[in-house]
């Protein structure tokens, strides 16, 4: 080989390589097969240089997918990913996709077979034909499967004659699963061909079956009943009878179908035209079988079969039952738990009674119930030598009988240690404030939060022992009850001010359980055992006086001065000089106090030799005491007289300002004026008038002013309570009132550019 030809050879190749190795296009899997409404994926690797698309065609392109669809290599490989999902619009079958991958230079193309299966699958087999004699009844029996991938329901039909009917119209299948229809032919039937159908919306099945209708064999299959009750642990026996009514010998055979417990005496026998023959159904449930059940019996002959089926209910007559009334306990000492126990059977039967723990113990082990005969046990508990912590307990009750009857109930037992057995809670306030000379007492709660009845000794110690005392000292609790005591504290002048604490100490056999130490604040008192209470009567008299007579000092009352001071005021003011409050307080006493009293009736105000020196000393002031004397056996017509006065004081001063303005406005006369003032004053009469004998009325029916009397002094009491704050709401109300009634002038001072209203208004006139 020359050069030359060295030199072709080498340029075809130089010319060949870039042209194989511009696009290369291949796949793994070329056919493929799915159902409607699934994915297919197909995979194609793409090898080459350049910028390449990828696009589909086909009969399988509407409802398939490329990705990705443009890319560049270098020389390198990519993979491309053709997705197909045949939708339920598709029909079975097979179909092309091609996958066209191009570059700018050339093309290149794989072809892809899809197949789309039908997956709506239907199988129905059965019966297809029969042979039955004359006036016998028969059924087909039939198996619908579906064979498909998807859950489905399918109608069915039948086409023959009347006499034939289907078990259902309906069926619904899950995927692989098969259920049995079945076809009944009545007794007027004839021979004849049938046709059952299947289908839905994906397809249909059918299939053909035939009835052979012969006069040659026939026999009845009866029982003496259809239902039996039983007991579990019995036996129960029901007769079964079968009849050759057919016209010759025939052989039976009686197939049961049933729980394990159902049995047949006899099973199979020959029988001549118009014979019977009987046997028993035998049932035996044993122990614990209750309930419902269906035993099937089939009759079976050379030519033909029957059926019968029986409803057993089986009871549960063997049971008993056992309860501990406590499900869960604490205990601190030994115990007793009542254990109920009840024979809910129909049978007597002898029992064992166990527990699970040695140191629980029943009072009986073994005993006999009859029917619903109820025992009460006690479970015994003895606690000591356990370890303190929670234990469960179990007792159980067994027959005896071999049944295997038992039931069992659990209880929960706490054992509780010593701190928490004798829990005990002091409750009350822990700060005291008293003064000296005076007393408190402070209630303090007693609980026992423990689990077992105390006897609690209570002790006080502390520096406030010596003034306070508790009492009940010693009781006793039972667990979660509760007592109160009292704290009696009475500190003397003696007591020096300060804080003194009492420590509350609760003991049961000498063992300290609880303590709470209470403060008590002694105040220095602001009253003296030896001053006397002033009542709100001298006090207000005394106020009086002071407004009158700024020389007479009657403040002492007030200050309440200390016992040998007041004895020398006391001599002082029976002797020389009886003050101003003390005969106004004298005069009120008589006057709104009964007869029998007298102001120093109280133990609490001044003593009763005082009030007696302040009366008569009121009852000879010259004058005052004169009117006074006579007034007093007339004191409610003076009274009632008073209350007419202001009435009549009220109603001829009542025309106030706004009235004589409205009179402006409207442009009344003076005359009419003066005629409206005499109406109003008629009927102001007549209004005073009814009134008066309104309250004259209820004195004599309700005594009226024995009332006011009585409520006038306890307002009288109230407002020495409350005397600040009814100042207050008097100097609001006075405020609100001067304010409402000067309302225009207040306006006319700040208007001073506007003329009075009252000009203005007579101008408009």
């Amino acid at each position: 080989m020359n050069n030359e030809k060295i030199a072709v050879i080498f340029l075809f190749i130089l010319l060949i390589i870039p042209l194989a190795s511009a696009l290369e296009l291949n796949s793994n899997e070329l056919t493929r097969s799915t159902c409607q409404g699934n994915t297919l994926l197909f995979t194609a690797n793409v090898f080459g240089n350049g910028n390449f698309n990828a696009n589909l065609d086909g009969s399988a392109s509407s409802w398939s997918t490329a990705v990705p669809n443009g890319f560049i290599l270098r020389n390198n490989a990519r993979q491309v990913y053709v997705y197909s999902t045949p939708n339920n619009n598709v029909a079975p079958g097979r179909y092309n996709l091609n996958l066209i991958v191009s570059s700018n230079k050339e093309t290149r193309r794989i072809p892809f077979t899809i197949n789309v299966e039908n997956c709506h699958g239907l199988q129905l087999t059965g019966d297809g034909l029969k042979e039955i004699c004359g006036g016998s009844v028969a059924s087909y029996n039939y198996q619908i499967k579906n064979s498909g991938n998807y859950k489905e329901s399918f109608q069915l039909t039948l086409k023959g004659p009347r006499f034939i009917t289907l078990s259902q119209d309906k069926i619904s299948l899950v995927p692989g699963e098969t259920k049995n229809v079945y076809a009944y032919i009545g007794q007027d039937s004839e021979s004849s061909k049938f046709t059952v159908f299947a289908s839905n919306k994906y397809g249909t099945a059918e299939i053909n079956s035939e009835l052979r209708v012969n006069s040659c064999y026939d026999f009845s299959l009866s029982a003496d009943r259809d239902f039996i009750n039983l007991c579990e642990h019995s036996q129960e026996k029901t007769a079964i009878e079968v009849k050759n009514s057919g016209i010759h010998q025939d052989f039976y055979n009686l197939e049961l179908k049933g729980p394990e417990w159902a049995s047949l005496e006899k099973s199979d026998f020959i029988l001549n035209p118009e014979k019977s023959e009987k046997t028993n159904l035998v049932l035996s449930p044993d122990y614990s079988i209750n309930g419902n059940f269906e035993i099937e019996l089939k009759a079976n002959s050379k030519e033909s079969s029957k059926t019968k089926t029986f409803k057993v209910q089986v009871d549960k007559c063997y049971d008993v039952f056992l309860d501990i009334k406590e499900k869960e306990i604490n205990l601190c000492n030994n115990a007793r738990v009542p254990v109920f126990l009840k024979n809910t059977g129909l049978f007597e039967k002898d029992f064992r009674i166990e527990t699970s723990e040695q140191w629980a113990s029943l009072d009986e082990y073994k005993l006999k119930l009859k029917p619903n005969e109820e025992k009460n046990l006690n479970l015994m508990i003895d606690v000591n030598n356990i370890e303190r912590k929670s234990h469960d307990v179990y007792a159980r009750i067994l027959a005896l009988d071999g049944s295997g009857l038992e039931k069992e109930d659990k209880i929960k037992i706490n054992i509780l240690n010593q701190n928490q057995c004798r829990s005990t809670q002091i409750i009350s306030d822990s700060r005291v404030t008293i003064f000296q000379s005076s007393s408190s007492t402070l209630p303090i709660t007693i609980r026992n939060n423990g689990n077992e009845k105390l006897v609690y000794e209570i002790s006080i110690t502390g520096d406030a022992s010596s003034f306070t005392q508790i009492n009940p000292s010693v009781f006793e609790l039972n667990n979660g009850e509760s007592e109160i005591v009292y704290l009696y504290s009475a500190p003397s002048v003696e007591i020096n001010p300060g804080i003194y604490n009492a420590d509350i100490g609760i003991s049961y056999n000498r063992n300290l359980l609880a303590s709470k130490s209470i403060s008590i604040n002694v105040k220095e008192s602001a009253v003296k055992e030896d001053k006397e209470y002033v009542p709100f009567l001298l006090r207000f008299a005394n106020f009086l006086e002071s407004l009158s007579n700024k020389n007479e000092t009657i403040n002492k009352t007030d200050e309440k001065p200390k016992a040998k001071k007041q004895e020398t005021v006391k001599n002082e003011s029976a002797k020389e000089y009886v003050p101003f409050s003390y005969r106004i307080a004298g005069l009120l006493s008589n006057l709104f106090g009964d007869k029998n009293e007298t102001i120093g009736e109280s133990k609490d105000i001044v003593t009763e030799e005082k009030s007696e020196n302040i009366i008569e000393d009121a009852n000879r002031t010259g004058l005052i005491s004169g009117i006074y004397e006579k007034a007093r056996p007339y004191w409610i017509y003076v009274l009632v007289g008073a209350v007419i006065i202001i009435v009549l004081i009220f109603i001829f001063s009542s025309k106030g300002e706004d009235e004589s303005e409205e009179d402006f406005e409207e442009g009344i006369t003076e005359d009419e004026n003066e005629d409206e003032e005499e109406t109003s004053s008629l009927w102001k009469w007549l209004i005073g008038i009814v009134v008066i004998a309104g309250i004259a009325y209820a004195q004599i029916k309700y005594n009226l002013f024995e009332y006011a009397k009585r409520y006038t002094i306890i307002a009288f009491d109230y407002a020495e309570i409350y005397k600040f704050y009814i100042l207050i709401a008097l100097i609001f109300i006075l405020i609100i009132i001067l304010t409402v009634k000067y309302w225009s002038l207040i306006i006319d001072f700040f208007e001073e550019d506007e003329t009075p209203r009252r000009k203005r208004r007579k101008n408009g006139k």
